[in-house]
């Protein structure tokens, strides 16, 4: 039987769906049918399992776990150049004047090089852009306090969902990319420095030293890094880039894995998802019924006052504690009102939701 959970607070009679009955109804789709097989189901039901132990871990170096997960992996892994074959058609391309590349190795959880661009790009000595700064492991690395434990989450997730029956994964081409920012405070170009950070994205390559054959599980990865200019919505932004039809399955996964591991009710996503776009209560309890009456099927009602409800006794406490979890402070801060719930959600990467998955969840409420 579908597991779901009930609530009185979100419309009387309302029964939502849980993540784990999400990953059911994604099976059955037609985007999500790659995932559908024995093999496929039993995986990520046990990585569901393990969630609560990775949960407890976001303070973890995430490259730890690579070789773990990695080394479990059931995807398709499809080899292409060799890294040094690779290193050389780079080293023959012009970069743009903001980027420079690295190769990290993972069974070290180090990297095996870095690019000496890197200096005329952010201003710091390639000895600096090591795994031990980027990630907090030591004082005063290049890490962003609000960034670096989000980052580590994401990172976590991405090797997981590699690992996943039924995803195609295609060395030199595939990628996984991620934005986030770090300190330049140490750059030795002023300008760099006196602003305090930049944002950099990674487009990370899955890569290996040598060519033995098919079954080959990736060991290093080549990661190509673009500084970008900071914004004031700095949060930090990964995706999967890989074939559409693939891209979004794996996007979803990735996204469902994260509200999973952030142990956030899915009631609560369409009422922050609305507020997006909606300052009103009423308005964000209409657009919800509209919607459920769209996917869902039924009629139902869902008053402003219950969204109110909602945001300031759950929904705003809730983010208090995730925020103070997921992103380092001198004090505790607080959520103290919708529109700082929203922000929060989105440097939780709960917002916004991804279409398939939203209409995976109106699809799944129904009334008791």
């Amino acid at each position: 039987m579908t597991e779901r959970t009930y609530s009185l607070r979100v419309g009387d009679r309302l029964v939502f769906p849980s993540w784990k009955s999400l990953f059911s109804a994604l099976y059955e789709t037609e985007e999500g049918k790659i995932l559908n097989s024995e093999e496929g189901r039993a995986m990520i039901d046990s990585i569901l399992g393990k969630i609560e132990s990775l949960r407890d871990r976001n303070d973890a170096f995430h490259p730890e776990l690579a070789m773990q997960l990695l080394a479990d992996a059931k995807a398709e892994y499809r080899p292409g150049l060799p890294i040094n074959d690779v290193r050389e058609s780079i080293d023959r391309l012009f970069l743009g004047s903001n980027e420079f590349y690295s190769i990290y190795d993972i069974p070290s959880a180090s990297n095996s090089f870095v690019s000496e661009r890197i200096e005329h790009v952010l201003g710091i000595c390639k000895d600096q852009f090591t795994p031990l700064n980027m990630y907090g492991l030591v004082p005063g690395g290049l890490h962003h306090p609000h960034d670096v434990l989000h980052v580590i989450r994401w990172g976590n997730i991405a090797y997981i969902v590699l690992g996943i029956p039924g995803f195609v994964f295609r060395a030199n081409d595939d990628h996984y990319l991620i934005r986030h920012r770090i300190s330049t405070k140490t750059s030795k170009i002023k300008e760099l420095r006196d602003r305090g950070f930049v944002v950099l994205e990674k487009r990370c390559y899955l890569a290996h030293d040598t060519m033995t054959g098919d079954a080959l599980k990736p060991s290093l990865h080549l990661d190509k890094w673009t500084m970008l200019e900071a914004t004031k919505l700095n949060y930090v932004h990964p995706m999967f880039v890989t074939s559409p039809n693939q891209s979004m399955i794996m996007n979803a996964v990735m996204y469902m894995l994260n509200a999973t591991m952030l142990n956030f009710p899915v009631k609560f996503l369409l009422l922050m998802s609305e507020r997006m776009e909606h300052d009103r209560n009423k308005a964000v309890a209409n657009k919800v019924c509209e919607k459920i009456g769209y996917y869902a099927g039924f009629q139902t009602d869902m008053d402003d006052q219950k969204v109110a409800d909602c945001f300031a006794k759950t929904i705003r406490s809730k983010m208090t504690e995730l925020i103070n979890t997921w992103e380092i402070y001198d004090e505790k801060v607080g959520v103290n009102t919708d529109s700082e719930a929203v922000k929060a959600a989105m440097r939780l990467g709960l917002l916004p939701v991804p279409p398939l998955v939203e209409q995976l969840i109106y699809k799944g409420i129904t009334e008791v």
